[in-house]
């Protein structure tokens, strides 16, 4: 399916991934709409694209706002959510609420305005802790988070809509996705600020969990790739990297990419409590313990694979982030 000239309406679009979504579509001579509340999405991550494409302020939610938004569009690009998860901890309702019954509104305006596609941005976390790793597309789920319980139901929802009301649709299961304009609050926004600042990097326990990082421009090819094909239609694919990487060992590539004589700091801090030197963040309770994607899938059927490494693209945000250093501020907020 030729993209050009399509009109892609893509809910969250002022986000991080959805930014960069915008950015590569527009350079394709997509037609983009931006659906976005800017409840957490930033009209700045829409900087030099605003000319280009039509934003609507407007919550997924709303449906008869939704609905009027997707009057001629030719595919939907989902990537709107809650994804706080202190948010999800204290708010159950109102993750479900927003990542569930937003992604229900989401289709039924596709249906009723006969949209070709949906593209649903789900996530690592409806598997929940590993029971095998790799952790492919048929890991058993049980999520350990209400965020994971909200976007496997909203997975779910697609599969009906794609089985029942033959509405094409494909669901990415996003891993660790990083880069410039990345929100601030995970460990390797944390990490990378306080390198910065000259102070040590922070590790909480014994630093041994593990993480499947991925580079946003990565995640996006692999979900433009989803956008033209067909067969992929009622698919749920990982988006990761396949690769595993200890907290420690994330910590120390941050201090070799930025050239600075430091050392992490290691603290004892308990799931759910404060950190004493990172005042504003808290350990997330029930922590993954490992995370690593199996890719198999996306690369035989897709023939997509990741092409940055994580120390190139750990260089890349760091060269971001020195040149907007506004951009990260102190929100106490912990995202997956």
């Amino acid at each position: 399916m030729s993209l050009k000239n399509k009109r892609i309406l893509l809910t969250g679009g002022a986000g991080f991934i959805g930014s960069h979504i915008v950015e590569s579509l527009l350079a394709r001579g997509v037609r983009v709409i931006v659906f976005d509340n800017f409840s957490s999405g930033k009209r700045e991550n829409l900087k030099g694209m605003q000319n280009d494409i039509e934003i609507i302020e407007g919550d997924i939610l709303d449906y008869n706002s939704l609905l009027k938004a997707c009057r001629g569009v030719d595919i939907i690009s989902h990537h709107a959510a809650q994804l706080e998860i202190f948010k999800c901890i204290e708010d159950p309702v109102s993750d479900l609420r927003t990542n569930t019954i937003g992604t229900l509104n989401v289709l039924n305006a596709a249906r009723a305005n006969n949209v070709e596609k949906v593209i649903n941005a789900s996530s690592v976390s409806v598997y929940g802790q590993a029971q095998e790793i790799p952790e492919i597309e048929e890991h058993p789920t049980n999520p350990q988070w209400a965020y994971g319980v909200s976007k496997l139901a909203a997975e779910k929802y697609c599969q009906i809509y794609h089985d029942y009301y033959h509405l094409p649709v494909v669901s990415l299961r996003y891993g660790m996705v990083y880069g410039e304009r990345e929100w601030f609050g995970r460990a390797l926004t944390i990490f990378i600020k306080r390198v910065l600042a000259n102070e040590p990097p922070v590790i909480f326990g014994d630093g041994s969990q593990t993480r499947d990082y991925i580079y946003v421009k990565d995640a996006v090819a692999m979900h433009n790739l989803c956008l033209e094909k067909k067969e992929d239609s009622g698919e749920v694919f990982n988006v990761g990297s396949g690769i595993g990487t200890r907290i420690s060992d994330l910590a120390k590539m941050v201090i070799e990419c930025s050239g600075k004589r430091l050392e992490p700091l290691y603290e004892d801090v308990g799931e759910g409590a404060f950190s004493k030197y990172i005042t504003y963040r808290r350990r997330v309770p029930a922590e993954l313990k490992t995370m690593v994607m199996g890719i198999e899938k996306a690369k035989k059927e897709l023939g997509w694979s990741p092409k940055t490494s994580l120390k190139q693209g750990i260089a890349i945000e760091m060269e971001w982030i020195s040149r907007n250093l506004d951009a990260w501020k102190v929100e106490g907020i912990v995202r997956i």
